[in-house]
């Protein structure tokens, strides 16, 4: 899935542009650098959502949204992590739709299991 990455504004390119390299060194499966990006980005815009939701494809070593959904019931779980959460409390009206479209494909292909 590709998208367009967001930071607050006024917090200056040189941000969005860490934001951007920790999506592609967790493209490349190089996590613990992509966590550093993410929390660096974090450090100076504490309430890029982006960023928080980075860092959950992170801890769950997931490269992209695709795989995400691919292995929707590995990952059915990861609704319930603080990067989850944070990264819904900060997210802007488009974000969040994709976020929530994740979240409802994850819970549809899950349906039958809790949820």
């Amino acid at each position: 899935m590709k998208r367009e990455l967001k930071v607050s504004e006024g917090v200056g390119e040189n941000i969005l542009k860490e934001l951007k390299l920790g999506y592609i060194n967790l493209a490349d499966g190089f996590f613990d650098l992509a966590q550093t990006n993410f929390d660096l980005v974090i450090l100076s815009d504490p309430k890029c959502a982006d960023a928080f939701w980075g860092l959950m494809l992170c801890k769950c070593h997931i490269r992209n949204e695709d795989v995400l959904l691919t292995n929707a019931t590995l990952y059915k779980n990861v609704v319930f992590l603080k990067e989850y959460q944070n990264a819904l409390v900060y997210a802007d009206d488009d974000q969040k739709m994709i976020y929530n479209n994740l979240l409802s494909e994850i819970m549809k292909i899950n349906s039958g299991e809790g949820y």
